[in-house]
């Protein structure tokens, strides 16, 4: 056996021992009442919630690919633990949910969260710099963006980050029917799960963070966990990396931890992720990678959308390049689309007026969720 080989396999056994060691740390800290919070044994979102401990397997995982990549011994943020999170009685977590909320991080620890995309030209550069510093995040997809650029998605899935989803098109699912609330969440399952070609987590994050008590009692009813945030970027608002930096910074000084929301389709957050990462390192935080016990459960109906959609953006990917830059596919056979109807003559335009646009009933309220900025332009 080479030197280097057995250097290479001495590390890594000193790394699942130190790893396992830190589970048991944790696991006697937890005893003492020092460690993580378990929820309130009245509460009904903490009955069967096991309580969040580091997976020494995933622990040790993580690591050695953070050495291979930075190099032992690297001057980096890195990932300071693994929480394995069991999302069976739909847990809820963030300042949204304060009175209920599993509380699992301790002082200066934050999760990186990520909603919106994938969108490839933002996406790509905020993955680069995770790696750079050999950080973990959780990924929040909207089904349609998944659907419309599932290379970029899996690329999220091969770096070893967490995909969770965000509705199918971004509707505030507070303002909906229940029918089209289910559709809305189902598909996006579906459609993120189908583009990913891997398992996902039963992770979901409202669109405006906004939601009904119905739509808290549905997804609980889906054994899927809700995430709001503690600390938000604001990175939406505005397109200086400054600015988000600030945000950030100053938000932490006050709440000392917490689960950290940007989207990956702003390019102010692609342009400050680089500086934020290396200052949460000069100010001590730790990184926590949230990864989740079992994969979701999709509806049947809704896969068969998904793929569907899926495959028609693989031909016409195929037979144009230009249809990798769309980002929204209109997909045939959803179950509240209306029933097909003989076309209408067409009207003469008069006085400069546009004609109307077909029906799309991936977009039947004509939302502004209409993003095409793929690749460069």
């Amino acid at each position: 056996m080479s030197a280097s080989r057995c250097t290479w396999l001495a590390l890594g056994a000193a790394m699942i021992l130190s790893v396992g060691a830190a589970a048991a740390t944790d696991a006697a800290r937890a005893e003492t009442g020092t460690g993580v919070h378990a929820p309130d044994p009245s509460s009904a979102l903490g009955q069967g919630w096991r309580s969040p401990t580091v997976s020494p397997a995933a622990g040790a995982e993580i690591g050695l690919k953070s050495a291979a990549h930075c190099g032992a011994g690297a001057d980096v943020l890195g990932v300071s633990r693994v929480v394995e999170i069991d999302t069976t009685t739909g847990p809820e977590f963030g300042e949204q949910y304060h009175k209920t909320e599993p509380k699992f991080l301790e002082p200066g620890e934050v999760v990186l969260t990520f909603d919106d995309g994938p969108m490839r030209r933002y996406t790509l550069p905020i993955l680069d710099a995770l790696d750079e510093q050999c950080v973990k995040a959780t990924f929040f997809s909207v089904g349609r963006m998944a659907i419309s650029d599932p290379a970029t998605l899996r690329e999220v899935a091969r770096r070893g980050h967490t995909i969770g989803t965000h509705t199918w098109s971004h509707k505030n699912l507070a303002t909906l029917s229940a029918a089209a609330m289910k559709r809305e969440f189902e598909l996006g399952f579906s459609a993120v799960a189908a583009a990913a070609g891997t398992p996902i987590a039963p992770f979901f994050r409202f669109p405006y963070l906004a939601h009904s008590k119905s739509t808290r009692d549905y997804i609980r009813s889906r054994g899927v966990g809700t995430f709001g945030i503690h600390v938000d970027s604001k990175d939406f608002r505005t397109k200086s990396p400054g600015v988000v930096l600030r945000n950030v910074l100053a938000q932490l000084e006050h709440s000392k931890k917490g689960i950290l929301l940007f989207h990956d389709i702003q390019p102010s957050t692609a342009g400050a992720l680089s500086s934020l990462l290396e200052e949460l390192k000069a100010r001590g935080f730790k990184v926590v990678h949230m990864v989740a016990k079992d994969a979701p459960i999709t509806l049947p109906e809704y896969d068969a959308i998904a793929e569907k959609a899926l495959k028609a953006k693989s031909v016409a990917a195929a037979s144009s390049p230009l249809a990798e830059r769309a980002a929204t596919w209109p997909v045939s056979g959803a179950p509240d689309a209306p029933p097909a109807a003989a076309p209408a003559p067409k009207k003469p335009v008069r006085n400069g007026a546009q004609p109307a646009k077909p029906f799309d009933w991936a977009n039947p309220s004509n939302d502004p969720w209409q993003l095409k900025a793929f690749g460069h332009q």
